[in-house]
């Protein structure tokens, strides 16, 4: 048990931990629904919806909980309102992943075979994004003990900007993808492409909400 624990029996960065958790679940989920989506199996897809918002569900009952705690903690390292606004930053993300997931219900979409590959390789780099998050709330508690300043506090900083560069490597491959499917217009009908810029906007909102997080972090780390 570290430092800070030891000194406070209510540490906020356990449950902190356990949402990042769970918001990644709902980051992973994206890649069966996306497999789902190009396999044309639509009841898969309906499957997956249901789970993907139990578990959005099951992490906004861990920030419900921990908010209510955090504003009950004293002595903490990080303010109270610093650390229910990252919580509600994290959450944001678990939330973009659900409407990525009821936006795939709305039509039943074809994806041609040609844009399959790019389609995927998209949401491959937004979950890698979600891992990135996930690591760096993990090494939160580790950071804060030392006071966000030393070896701990340049780790994290080094890892936030490597957010940046995934964010700005998820806004190159959707820009590939929509470039594809734009000049596939004779070929495609306007409701196909619309839903395609649709998932786009969607998956992107992933990326950018977990970039917003990390970013917040950052704010933490140099007021300190």
């Amino acid at each position: 048990m570290g430092v800070f624990n030891k000194l406070f029996a209510q540490s906020p960065f356990v449950s902190l931990q356990e949402h990042s958790k769970k918001v990644h679940e709902c980051v992973e989920l994206l890649k069966p629904l996306a497999n789902a989506l190009l396999a044309e199996d639509y009841d898969k897809l309906e499957d997956l919806h249901n789970l993907m918002s139990k578990t959005e569900h099951e992490a906004d009952q861990i920030k419900n909980e921990l908010r209510g705690k955090i504003h009950q903690m004293y002595f903490l390292s990080v303010g109270r309102s610093e650390l229910s606004r990252f919580l509600a930053y994290q959450d944001d993300v678990a939330d973009a992943a659900e409407d990525f997931a009821v936006l795939l219900l709305l039509r039943k979409t074809k994806i041609p075979e040609e844009l399959k590959g790019d389609f995927m390789l998209l949401v491959e780099q937004v979950i890698s994004m979600g891992e990135h998050l996930m690591s760096l709330t993990d090494k939160l508690s580790t950071v804060a003990e030392a006071a966000f300043t030393g070896e701990e506090a340049r780790e994290m900083l080094e890892a936030i900007d490597r957010i940046g560069e995934e964010e700005w490597q998820t806004d190159r491959l959707e820009r590939k993808f929509a470039r594809r499917f734009y000049s596939m217009e004779k070929k495609l009908d306007p409701i196909t492409i619309m839903f395609l810029d649709k998932y786009c906007q969607a998956l992107s909102a992933v990326s950018n909400a977990a970039e917003k997080a990390a970013k917040y972090l950052r704010l933490i780390i140099r007021k300190k």
